[in-house]
């Protein structure tokens, strides 16, 4: 895992969201480390939603489906979570859904940082 890359894709993040950007955090799934990190992350609601990640893929089990790519979770007032679960790993951001259109959100900048945080996990 190289941080430095890790770095950059939070970089990412915040450019392509702007002042729709509102925090983010990656955090290891086995324990909730956090590898990275935002001024404003919420390290608790990171823990929690990794905890609801594994709760989603045990409930799906019954189903004849799994959990995709990310997740997205609509909160009461101008906010959004994205949860964008990578095996060991776990990425969360928090936008401001009215500064943030959720087609550019989920079309452009989630293939990047995706595609970014990829070669930081082989690097």
């Amino acid at each position: 895992m190289n941080i430095q890359k890790l770095n950059v894709c939070m970089d990412i993040l915040k450019k392509d969201l702007g002042e729709g950007f509102v925090a983010s955090c990656i955090i290891t799934t086995d324990d909730g480390q956090v590898l990275v990190a935002t001024d404003k992350a919420n390290i608790a609601e990171a823990t929690l939603l990794n905890d609801a990640t594994s709760l989603i893929r045990n409930a799906l089990k019954t189903y004849p489906a799994e959990l995709g790519q990310y997740y997205y979770i609509d909160v009461a007032g101008n906010m959004a979570v994205l949860v964008i679960p990578f095996g060991d790993y776990q990425w969360t951001v928090t936008i401001n859904k009215k500064l943030v259109k959720l087609g550019l959100l989920l079309n452009v900048v989630l293939p990047a940082v995706i595609n970014a945080f990829e070669d930081a996990v082989v690097s």
